[in-house]
């Protein structure tokens, strides 16, 4: 996907998992009958119920007071960077997960359990995508310095930044910009050397970087 797929409401419909595959089968799997008919009997009454519920679903009363207090207004908070640009719709897929089980229970109404079986796969898939995009940002200039001070543990000065990262193809505004941005993120951290003579180099680190030194 491009940055734009990130940033423009397209990545943040899908519910991002990270899996690994639990055997090697170089001629694929097979799901025996017995198990897919079993399964799929269990599917269809919710199918079918849910084919003939007249009103939309909604919480009952137990169910909208855990959401009302406490679980929304943490969903709707937000998060930095790629991973809050991943997860903004958190609210908007608890509740359809929450209906799926709810339908699955043959349900006409969103119980407590069904909230909170919904929470755990949110929980799982926010840990997911904290794993994947947990340390990318979403603007490609502050990405670009995360990189570069990754691979230079022992800082970058201002500089060091603009003529030798960006080859002066950005405007030292926009470049300070990042890195205020980055400081207010707490993802990086400066450090002034020298001064002796002159005056003193500003050095800038990784956050966890500059903790080791």
């Amino acid at each position: 996907m491009s940055d734009i797929d990130y940033l423009n409401g397209f990545a943040n419909r899908f519910l991002w998992l990270m899996v690994r595959r639990s055997k090697i089968l170089p001629f694929g799997g097979k799901v025996d009958e017995a198990t897919f008919v079993s399964l799929a009997e269990r599917v269809k009454p919710a199918v079918s119920f849910a084919r003939i519920l007249n009103e939309p679903l909604r919480f009952d009363a137990k169910a909208a007071r855990v959401w009302e207090n406490g679980v929304y207004e943490k969903l709707s908070e937000g998060k930095s960077g790629l991973l809050g640009a991943v997860t903004s719709r958190a609210e908007a897929q608890v509740v359809r997960l929450a209906s799926i089980y709810a339908l699955l229970d043959q349900s006409g109404e969103i119980c407590v359990e069904h909230l909170k079986a919904a929470l755990a796969v949110w929980r799982y898939c926010e840990d997911s995508c904290r794993f994947i995009f947990g340390d990318m940002v979403s603007n490609p200039v502050e990405e670009k310095i995360i990189e570069a001070l990754r691979r230079h543990p022992q800082g970058l000065t201002s500089s060091q930044i603009g003529s030798d990262i960006f080859k002066v193809n950005r405007p030292a505004r926009e470049i300070k910009r990042a890195l205020m941005s980055l400081v207010q993120q707490g993802r990086v951290v400066s450090k002034k050397e020298g001064g002796n003579r002159g005056r003193p180099k500003e050095i800038w680190f990784l956050v966890q970087q500059a903790d080791t030194r």
